[in-house]
């Protein structure tokens, strides 16, 4: 039996609390359980006459919205009728995190592994999970966690669409990610804090953070840098730009389309739009680091005959000056023609966001990450680190980049003071491989050797400068499981597995013996 945890009404609105009552029957469910496997139940609702609260095993409706009770559930209801244990939605996060595991291959795990169906019940629906079940309790049980955690009553309205249920929330708790970062932002160990003695016999401490993007991204505005949601993941713009659909997909051109195409009249573009839709004939070029990423990415269904490839999003045509005859030429001569080659871009897909940049600890633990929608530039990497770095005393004393140089150039002529305030060093490797050595930014300002803080008593690198790459092995594993989401949902999940991440490096520190502990922030 599912009961709500109250007998009387906890309303603080209600003029007359009094023991509740049943409302209805009560009403049969199932509970996907981890020891038990697929068990029926009962659910019981229970009712206050003087204010129409109806209570339910884990929330409070009142007026139309739902109030989750205080503390964490043993049982989560993720449907009318389907209740999944907190347990198995704690067992999902972890295959998710250490594995990679999507919500599709969670239930198709948990139907062939924990179930516990006769013969006879495998193939009945009822008894089914369902990939929804478990991205619901995925957002439900990570929000009930949240609200623990910073003391919150979470609210979310009864009515509409499950899909639509928790979008408010999740869009709140990704605007509070936002502004404070993970909640190890004040993280500090033994591992990216060092202690060292000044020649004159004065202590000091110092610090570092590493910083890098890597390249995966979900359906975003088709114009370029636009921070626009769009209304759907299959739309090409958002809504402030949504006249753009009746212009040429061709890059530079504003001319209307034609019925039944994506492009002008102008013969050159319907040649290129030809083309593209043939897919095989060697007159562009793919924008193949996410195609690459693709082919070899976990697939978000292991059951499925093939994983999805992603598609096209740029199309890159080199002809001569004069249409393209398909009939006549069907390969185009692989010289330089006299008149010089003519290139145009399409944009016949939908753009995806650039790239997510992460800020690392030499241990390990991520601090945040922010979506760059458009390109990896020097300027947004700056502006993130004074934004994310706001409170006193949270600046790092480094910040390893690999275009440092770039970066502490582009902050002098601007007028910043961050290469004022922090050291700015290359990561070894790039330094030796990938820096004019010639250069005094490279050569001075960013060369790892200038800071005697970061070379160790026996000569080696004090702070694991490489942590970054690292990281992003593991955070590339997540891209066939995002690259359909949504802007919220794709903000949240990845939140949340970096949190979950942050909490499995903690207890590796700990039994390391580095003394993972918390920094103490205050506002002057």
């Amino acid at each position: 039996m599912l009961y709500a945890p109250h007998r009387m009404c906890t309303n603080p609105q209600c003029p007359l609390p009094r023991l509740l009552r049943h409302k209805d029957v009560p009403g049969r469910a199932v509970v996907f359980t981890r020891n038990n496997g697929v068990c029926e139940a009962r659910s019981v609702h229970l009712y206050c006459y003087s204010c129409q609260t109806n209570y339910h095993p884990e929330y409070s409706v009142y007026r139309g919205v739902r109030s989750y009770y205080e503390g964490l559930p043993s049982v989560l209801q993720v449907a009318e009728h389907i209740y999944i244990e907190r347990d198995v939605l704690e067992l999902f996060l972890t295959l998710t995190v250490l594995s990679w595991t999507s919500a599709t291959n969670a239930a198709q795990i948990y139907h062939e592994a924990f179930s516990r169906l006769e013969p006879g019940d495998r193939d009945n629906p009822r008894y089914r999970l369902r990939t929804e079940h478990v991205w619901d309790g995925f957002v439900l049980n990570a929000l009930l966690k949240d609200a623990h955690d910073r003391h919150y009553v979470l609210r979310a309205p009864h009515v509409g669409n499950q899909k639509d249920r928790f979008t408010a929330a999740m869009r709140d708790r990704n605007e509070y990610m936002r502004r404070s970062g993970q909640p190890e932002f004040a993280h500090w160990c033994t591992k990216c804090h060092r202690r060292y003695d000044n020649d004159d016999g004065t202590t000091d401490f110092s610090d570092a953070i590493v910083i890098d993007g890597i390249d995966m991204g979900r359906p975003c505005c088709g114009v370029r840098h636009c921070t626009g949601e769009l209304l759907s993941t299959q739309d090409h713009y958002c809504p402030q730009h949504w006249e753009l659909h009746t212009l040429c997909a061709i890059e530079g051109c504003n001319a209307a389309i034609q019925p039944g195409r994506r492009v002008c009249t102008d013969s050159d573009h319907i040649a290129i739009e030809d083309w593209y839709k043939l897919h095989g004939k060697g007159m562009f070029t793919l924008a193949g680091r996410r195609m690459q990423r693709a082919k070899v990415a976990r697939p978000s269904d292991a059951t499925a005959s093939s994983a999805a490839v992603d598609e096209i999003i740029t199309v890159e045509v080199i002809s001569d000056s004069d249409a393209l005859d398909l009939q006549s030429s069907p390969m185009p001569c692989p010289s330089k023609p006299d008149t010089g080659n003519h290139v145009l871009k399409a944009n016949f897909g939908r753009r995806r966001t650039h790239n997510e940049q992460l800020a690392i600890r030499p241990c390990g633990i991520i601090l945040y990450r922010e979506t760059f929608p458009g390109s990896e530039t020097v300027t947004q990497t700056l502006d993130m680190v004074r934004k994310r770095h706001h409170i006193p005393g949270s600046m790092p004393c480094y910040i390893h980049y690999d275009s440092n140089c770039i970066l502490y150039q582009h902050s002098r002529a601007r007028g910043e003071t961050l290469h004022e305030e922090v050291g700015l060093p290359v990561d070894v490797f790039h330094w030796k491989c990938k820096h004019k050595q010639t250069n005094d930014a490279c050569a001075i300002h960013c060369n790892p050797y200038n800071y005697k803080e970061l070379l160790a008593d026996d000569g080696s690198w004090f702070f694991n400068s490489s942590v970054a790459e690292q990281t992003n092995v593991w955070f590339g594993g997540y891209h066939s499981i995002i690259r359909e989401m949504g802007c919220v949902l794709y903000d949240f999940f990845l939140d949340e597995v970096i949190k979950e991440k942050n909490r499995v490096t903690r207890e590796k520190l700990l039994v390391r013996g580095c003394l993972p502990g918390y920094r103490e922030f205050r506002f002057a």
